[in-house]
């Protein structure tokens, strides 16, 4: 049984008029928050299998803390072994080949970790997973509040038509890409001496960037009269942001599950609010199928699964009349008295815009100048339109 110590202390004080709030922690032990964590699955997607091994984090400091030099083989109900290999901290790889990914084929995996302790999962059965029937979206307009402000945006579904599948039980992932441009051209920064870059460096002007949407979609159909469902809600893309301004494109897979995965999967979602890769911010309190061998007193979170999969993906072109709350901070500023010489060393590379003769100042800097500051690649994808 877990003991939780719980003190509630509420302080007042009065300084200069000001009152604050003495913020409160709980206090866990740390048994309670030290476990393993296992993240993996099989699919039919890829012949790539991955599988990570962490310890949970703090709940005030959320973060992934890798697990490294285990040893780990799937195992199929057929008498296979598949051993994986580290790649980097924590993460593990193997490749199976997809004769061996067969509907109905159940797979498990079993961790030896560098301190012998010993975690298997049970059996999971991968399910024929149907085609992704219709995947669309449509323009939508919400209200935020009693004043009437709206949000406008675009709202992703799908169909799910599965008349022909024994599979009841589906999960969606959504990945996102959007095209990003910065309005500057790398030409004249200042580093305590003036550079000029001639002809201007335009080749980070235009970049991708590509992120897993951060949410759980699932669906029962068990109680179904017809193994179908339509307009199942997806990604919700809002005009706050500029992912619409050039171009975007969704990514949906679609995973049939066993039982036991989805309801796994589907209290996932419901005690998720924030969850971006899986187990970045695990729920203590949601059962899996993994199970410490070595040490039965001591839970192990997550879920190993085998699940067949398909895929879909929908292209956005800048949408007409489609207006963006969003706002761009990159504006020449007049240099402040001072000049180039104000310019503080925190500040270099401060890229300027002008000529040889009169400079100003690029606000936000390499923000404005370089479209991968925040993340994004130069390289378009192979799957982006010409």
């Amino acid at each position: 049984m877990i003991r939780t110590k719980t003190v509630v202390i509420f302080w007042i004080f009065f300084i200069s008029l000001q009152s604050c709030i003495v913020p409160f922690h709980p206090l866990i032990e740390n048994s309670n928050i030290s476990k393993f964590v296992v993240s993996g699955e099989v699919n039919d997607n890829d012949e790539l299998q991955t599988v990570s091994v962490s310890v949970s984090s703090p709940i005030n400091d959320p973060g992934f803390i890798p697990v490294s030099g285990c040893n780990i083989s799937i195992f199929d109900d057929r008498g296979n072994q598949f051993e994986m290999q580290e790649a980097e901290p924590g993460t593990y790889h193997t490749r199976i080949d997809k004769s061996y990914l067969i509907p109905g084929t159940s797979f498990k995996v079993e961790i030896l970790t560098a301190d012998g302790i010993n975690i298997e999962s049970d059996f999971d059965k991968m399910s024929e997973c149907p085609e992704i029937d219709t995947l669309y979206f449509a323009r939508k307009v919400i209200q935020e509040n009693t004043l009437g402000q709206i949000t406008e945006g675009i709202q992703f579904y799908v169909d799910l038509e599965a008349k022909n599948s024994s599979s009841h039980f589906f999960r969606w992932e959504a990945v996102e890409t959007w095209e990003s441009h910065v309005p500057y051209a790398r030409q004249w920064y200042y580093d305590g001496t003036i550079h000029h870059i001639f002809p201007p460096d335009s080749s980070r002007m235009v970049c991708w960037t590509t992120q897993t949407v951060k949410n759980i979609y699932t669906l029962s159909t068990e109680s179904f009269v017809e193994n179908r469902y339509s307009k199942l809600p997806l990604h919700f893309v809002d005009n706050s942001t500029p992912k619409l301004m050039y171009g975007y494109s969704l990514l949906v897979n679609q995973f049939s599950l066993s039982e036991a995965a989805f309801a796994y999967w589907d209290q996932l979602r419901i005690n998720s609010f924030e969850q971006g890769t899986l187990y970045e911010k695990q729920p203590l309190s949601i059962t899996g199928n993994l199970h410490n061998i070595t040490r039965p007193e001591q839970e192990v979170l997550g879920f190993f699964s085998a699940s067949s999969v398909k895929s879909k993906r929908i292209f956005i072109s800048p949408i007409d009349d489609f207006e963006f709350n969003s706002i761009t901070y990159c504006r020449p500023d007049t240099l402040t008295h001072g000049g180039l010489k104000a310019i503080r060393p925190s500040q270099y590379p401060a890229f300027l815009d002008g000529d040889e003769f009169t400079y100003y100042l690029i606000r936000l800097g390499s923000y404005c100048v370089d479209c991968t500051y925040l993340g994004g690649t130069t390289l378009k994808p192979d799957f982006w339109p010409k």
